[in-house]
């Protein structure tokens, strides 16, 4: 009876599925498939991979990604951010290689997933996520320019000033004018039905105006142009499965562009499900979306996909054609898959130039010019930032750029948080805005041997150095460190008092700390501060209890002196 219910609800849901949601994941996904279709020929023939790789690579992704996703609008694929470290894998360690860094960035974002480390995602700072994607449209723009002249390079250029040169060089004998026609009328059909046409995305449209006028060329004007520049034959077959070999030398070598390809992965998921969320006012699993990251890219290597990650402008077209469930990232995934079986025999009329001319205007969305314009005008850190980040990219290294740029933001934030103010009370009776300020000053006028010092503001690895150097004590002297205003500590500003506190003892001196928090106070008795200051009578809660005991201490030595 049981099973029989739980059938009946299966058939019901399926059912009003059917009747209410299929024919829009339908439309949605037959769509998305159309225009992921040149995206993932282009992407994969400028990544240094086969045009079917990139098919693929979304039928996969779109599968495996799409159903475990935890935004269930996402659709995955191979994207720009990658081309610049997938190529830079490629001309290093070959097409094996970057099967297994991809591999290895999908066990990277698993275990982000699992680590629950999703949120931390957000942390990159604005400047550098667009210095990096920037950068990368920088470089896929002059990548591009080859393929868009008909030029013949020897060998692939390995960086931007050697991209460049060779561009320089070769179009200096002469350019394949049917690569430019084609180029130029992908161009327009692009512009043009960008500007004026419907809300169908403009790749396909042009495409198929760049494999007419290619079409044209060829059986045309064959006595008076040269050949267009084809992609070549599409294998029509499924992917095949194949295994992963790597050395333990080559998986050493190739953990760097792992992390790079899995960070990348992460930002960019992370980010297209955020569009998404906006778009549908729906709120995403972020860890889950890294472990649905994770298992589709460990799969991918196996059946010749490079790595993928969800795509915003595929998502965004995803909504924007109604997609109502996960269902629709099958059916792009379907629909490429059908297309492979198909239509595979007919892409050898596919010119280069058009997918170059696509990947152009992919590269100019990519920069962010409104965004990168905007930030310069930013405070100076920021802008600063921003304009390392992109150089690095552009002149040196994506991950060099990454993780510099994150570092570099990091740095200035420290500085510009480390405002620790540190008042010595006897000298400034108004000092940090604490009641009772010019009372304890004139409480201590007869007292020039007890230093009343109130810190205020977080303490912590940026401000220690600071710290040591502003409290300042003499031999015999006695220090009252206020913390009332200090709500967060961390081990180097607490080594930094051990050190104080040390050398005040040698001096014949103490510290009395007064007005701990208990979270602060917890801390140091953890880690055998109080013990170091010689016990709970040293830390007391109120500051003019840590007046009066230290005058009593004073009083004391004049005693035992006499």
């Amino acid at each position: 009876m049981n099973a029989n219910f739980n059938a009946k609800n299966i058939f019901s849901t399926v059912k009003k599925y059917a009747a209410k949601d299929f024919k829009h994941d339908l439309i949605a996904g037959i769509v998305v498939g159309l225009i992921a279709l040149p995206l993932a020929i282009a992407f994969a023939v400028a990544s240094g991979a086969r045009p079917e790789q990139g098919i693929y690579t979304s039928i996969i992704a779109g599968l495996v990604i799409g159903t475990l996703s935890g935004s269930r609008f996402q659709i995955a694929g191979p994207t720009g951010a990658f081309i610049v470290i997938l190529l830079g894998v490629v001309n290093k360690f070959g097409m094996d290689g970057l099967m297994v860094a991809g591999c290895m960035a999908g066990i990277i974002l698993l275990l982000m997933g699992l680590f629950r480390l999703g949120s931390v995602i957000k942390f990159i700072p604005y400047p550098v996520t667009i210095g990096f994607t920037s950068g990368i449209g920088v470089i896929i723009f002059s990548g591009q320019i080859k393929d868009f002249l008909g030029l013949k390079f020897d060998h692939r250029p390995s960086d931007f000033i050697e991209t460049v040169e060779l561009i320089v060089r070769e179009a200096s004998h002469g350019v394949n004018m049917s690569s430019v026609i084609i180029g130029l009328i992908t161009l327009i059909i692009f512009l043009l039905w960008k500007k004026y046409g419907t809300s169908f995305p403009p790749a396909p449209i042009a495409l198929a105006g760049g494999i007419v006028t290619s079409v044209v060329i060829t059986y045309v004007f064959k006595n008076t142009l040269p050949a267009p520049i084809l992609v070549g034959e599409i294998p029509s077959g499924l992917p095949q499965f194949h295994m992963l070999s790597a050395s333990f030398a080559d998986i050493k070598l190739l953990i760097p562009s792992a992390f790079t390809i899995a960070m990348l992965g992460a930002i960019e998921s992370l980010l297209s499900a955020v569009v998404a969320d906006g778009m549908t006012g729906t709120k995403h699993n972020s860890n889950k979306e890294l472990v649905a990251q994770g298992v589709g890219n460990i799969i991918l290597p196996f059946f010749g996909g490079i790595p993928a990650t969800g795509a915003i402008a595929r998502t965004a077209a995803n909504i924007r054609n109604g997609a109502r469930t996960r269902m629709s990232s099958i059916i792009h995934a379907i629909t490429l898959l059908l297309i492979l079986l198909v239509a595979a025999p007919y892409a050898k009329f596919i010119p280069v130039a058009a997918l170059a001319t696509i990947l152009i205007m992919v590269a100019y969305n990519m920069a962010e010019i409104p965004h990168f314009v905007r930030l310069l005008k930013a405070p100076r850190q920021d802008a600063f930032v921003l304009v390392a980040t992109f150089l690095l990219t552009v002149f040196l290294d994506l991950t060099v750029a990454v993780g510099g740029g994150i570092v570099l933001a990091a740095i200035l934030f420290i500085q510009r948080v480390s405002n620790l103010n540190v008042t010595k009370i006897t000298e400034d009776p108004d000092g940090v805005g604490s009641e009772g300020s010019a009372r304890m000053h004139a409480s201590l006028e007869d007292y020039p041997q007890i230093h009343l010092y109130e810190l205020a503001g977080p303490l912590f690895f940026g401000v220690a150095a600071e710290l040591e150097n502003t409290i300042e004590h003499r031999s015999g002297e006695l220090l009252i460190l206020r913390m009332k205003h200090v709500n967060h500590i961390d081990a180097s500003a607490i080594n930094t008092l051990e050190l104080i506190i040390d050398k005040v003892k040698k001096a014949k001196g103490h510290v009395f700390i007064s007005t701990l928090s208990d979270t602060i106070r917890k801390k140091f008795e953890k880690l055998g501060l109080i013990d170091k200051l010689g016990g709970e009578y040293y830390t007391p809660e109120s500051t003019t209890v840590a007046i009066e005991r230290a005058k009593e201490m004073i009083e004391k030595r004049k005693t035992a002196k006499k």
